[in-house]
């Protein structure tokens, strides 16, 4: 039944992060995503262990109305990374469906993190920040 379907707010994520090119341990990862159909604000935070890595599970829902009344799907996905008092926009997307995977054309969530880089917009993806995908 369309009710009982998994709607993907934010695919799983994972990266490393990197300070001049070098492994950072201790870095505060912050997902955070605005689901417009609930009008649903969450966070999510995780640290990168000592190669820098982090993981964050994918975010999912269900609804009865979502699962089968036409609309488009809008889900705000932001990624913050804090580091010794700065702030860095890591990963900043409108999501525009509720697939497995699906911020960008099935690629999975697999990004490098360089806390010396400024953030940037990256036309092919349609994504904004430090965060490159691999």
């Amino acid at each position: 039944m369309a009710f009982s379907k998994t709607l993907y707010l934010f695919s799983e994520v994972e990266g490393t992060v990197l300070l001049d090119g070098k492994p950072v341990q201790g870095v505060e990862i912050e997902q955070e995503y605005h689901w417009h159909w609930k009008n649903e604000h969450r966070t999510n935070t995780t640290q990168s262990d000592a190669q820098g890595r982090f993981k964050l599970p994918a975010v999912t829902a269900k609804s009865m109305t979502a699962g089968f009344m036409p609309h488009e799907p809008v889900t705000g996905q932001r990624i913050t990374l804090r580091y010794q008092g700065k702030e860095h926009k890591g990963w900043v997307f409108t999501k525009h469906n509720y697939d497995n995977l699906g911020e960008v054309k099935g690629r999975p969530l697999k990004f490098i993190c360089e806390l010396n880089s400024e953030p940037v917009a990256h036309p092919e993806t349609e994504t904004f920040g430090i965060c490159v995908l691999q």
